[in-house]
């Protein structure tokens, strides 16, 4: 016995069967790992490294290694079928001439296209009518007229079937959204829609009907668009007379969208033909916009995707680009040390060409921004800038005074806000490097970055998707202030506001300029973006900034 048997007090037969016990146990946990003793090595890797019982082994296990597989990055920004975004979705205007429907149908497109990454395209009749007709006065949209109504009947079905084709040929691994921009003022016209539609794509398409509605039109009637007016001339009369004929005869025959059952538990409510007729509506998917937003009427909008387009267009169907003086100003900040120095990001001060121009800003802005183009009366304004040094201080000369606004309330003018949104996009380990130091230190991050500057995100840093990403809330707010605004930023961020106001890919984007000391106004419209670039320091000519790369 050894000395622990005999300090317990076990004789030899006691010792032996002990020692059995023992084994038996070593020999049933080798057992349960798939050994046959307990010296033995395990049969293979992948068993060795689920033993992870060192002690059974003749020689330790070494410690394995496993490096994780590379995994493709699939940006929020990109609509994959793990987002919920491929749901195929058709937009159907509805409403009089003049409501704004093509533009709130162009840039929701836009809006889907270039920040949700969706395959989007806008489908006008009226286009269609434009290019194979020209200009068509006023006596084309009579009702009593059957060859005219033929002729209209004719663009209709064939943008409609061409819609319809376009949303048959999604491949179900992206999103397709198409958008149907008519007046779509009937029920018979807004059913035989919406069940050609359900017909040709299937029943998992998702139809939402938005009705602009507003008690006069948000287009100025001197303002039309370029082809009508030009038409009107030339056949003796004005777009605006013509125009508002037009609208007078689409008034006659117009059935909004009707949310009324066919059967009320109400006695009092009365059940005309109209009525009955709309009454299938109720259980369509519709968004009302009555009068520039100030009632919204939401029925039947489930999902993520409706969810995103139903708040958009709860802003952008203000209409304030067109029912008011309002533009987007946009200026890169003065320059500051980094921009001397040709290295990027970083939150440097400004040099003294930068404040120079923060000056020259602050003059532009007393000038033409916060007073009204004609009048020169004060008008209301708001100013955004980045929270880093060398915005907040290109801003800081700006003067803000207190006016009254339209609703008898004061407003300040220039009131200055700071966003995280606008900062620039961040370099991460590049962070405060000239683009040479990158090229010789990361030449294969170079390299990566040349071949897609969109998608390419510096090591620890930000992509240009990433930008796309925290700007869309902002585009919101944009949308839906009614006051001109001028954005100090910088140029990765300021890229894409121009692209997307310009109804550009966002591809496209991060190859855009913005120089330095030059103010951006944009002034969105029904089929474009008026864009109109100011130097406000002719007299000073600065070098490279290192940031065209950036």
């Amino acid at each position: 016995p050894r000395p622990l048997e005999l300090a317990m007090g076990l004789d030899d037969r006691q010792t032996v069967a002990l020692a059995a016990v023992a084994a038996l146990g070593a020999l049933a946990t080798a057992y349960l790992l798939g050994q046959q003793s307990p010296n033995s090595a395990p049969r293979s890797g992948s068993q060795r490294r689920k033993m992870s019982f060192g002690y059974l082994d003749d020689k330790p296990a070494k410690p394995v290694l496993q490096v994780p597989q590379k995994q493709v990055f699939r940006h929020p920004a990109m609509s994959d079928d793990h987002t919920g975004t491929t749901e195929t979705t058709c937009l159907v205007m509805v409403g009089m001439p003049g409501r704004g429907k093509t533009a709130i149908a162009n840039r929701t497109a836009q809006y889907l296209r270039f920040f949700h990454g969706l395959d989007c395209e806008n489908f006008s009749v009226a286009q269609r009518r434009r290019e194979a007709l020209g200009y068509m006065d006023e006596t084309y949209y009579d009702e009593t007229n059957a060859e005219m109504v033929a002729e209209r009947k004719k663009f209709y079905h064939e943008t409609l079937e061409v819609m319809a084709s376009y949303l048959r040929q999604g491949d179900g691994a992206t999103a397709r959204v198409a958008i149907f921009d008519a007046s779509n003022h009937t029920v018979d016209r807004r059913k035989e829609i919406h069940d050609k539609v359900k017909e040709s794509v299937g029943s998992s398409v998702t139809v939402i009907f938005v009705e602009v509605i507003a008690t006069d039109t948000i287009n100025d009637e001197t303002q039309m668009s370029s082809e009508d007016a030009k038409g009107a001339a030339a056949l003796g009369g004005t777009a605006a007379d013509d125009f508002r004929k037009r609208v007078e005869r689409f008034r006659t025959q117009y059935e909004p969208v009707d949310d009324t059952p066919a059967y009320s538990d109400d006695p009092k409510q009365v059940q005309g033909e109209a009525t009955l007729r709309g009454a299938h509506e109720a259980d369509y998917s519709y968004i009302k916009l009555s009068d520039y937003g100030t009632k919204i009427v939401l029925n039947n909008i489930r999902g993520y995707m409706p969810g995103r387009i139903a708040q958009y267009l709860c802003n952008v169907c203000r209409n304030h680009w067109s029912r008011s003086q309002k533009r987007l100003h946009l200026s890169r900040h003065g320059q500051s040390e980094y921009n001397r120095q040709g290295r990027i990001g970083g939150d440097t001060i400004l040099t003294e060409a930068g404040e120079r121009y923060a000056l020259a800003l602050a003059q532009y802005a007393d000038d033409f921004i916060k007073r009204h183009p004609d009048s020169g009366h004060p008008i209301p304004c708001r100013l955004w800038t980045s929270t880093l040094k060398r915005t907040v201080l290109t801003a800081r000369h700006i003067r803000r005074e207190t006016i009254m606004g339209e609703d008898g309330f004061p407003f300040t003018q220039m009131k200055l806000r700071q966003w995280s949104n606008l900062d620039e996009i961040f370099a991460g380990a590049c962070d405060g490097m000239t683009y040479e130091e990158i090229t010789e230190q990361f030449a294969r991050e170079a390299e990566c970055r040349r071949n897609d500057k969109l998608c390419y995100r510096y090591p620890r840093g930000e992509s240009y998707l990433d930008v796309i990403q925290r700007l869309e809330p902002l585009v919101h707010e944009i949308e839906r202030h009614r006051e001109s605004l001028l954005i100090v930023g910088h140029q990765g961020v300021l890229r894409m506001l121009l692209a997307f106001y310009n109804f550009l890919p966002r591809d496209k984007a991060p190859h855009l300029e913005l120089k330095l000391n030059h103010v951006t106004t944009l002034r969105p419209t029904a089929h474009g973006c008026d864009c109109v670039t100011e130097n406000l320091m002719k007299d000073l000519t600065l070098g490279d900034d290192g940031q065209k790369q950036m």
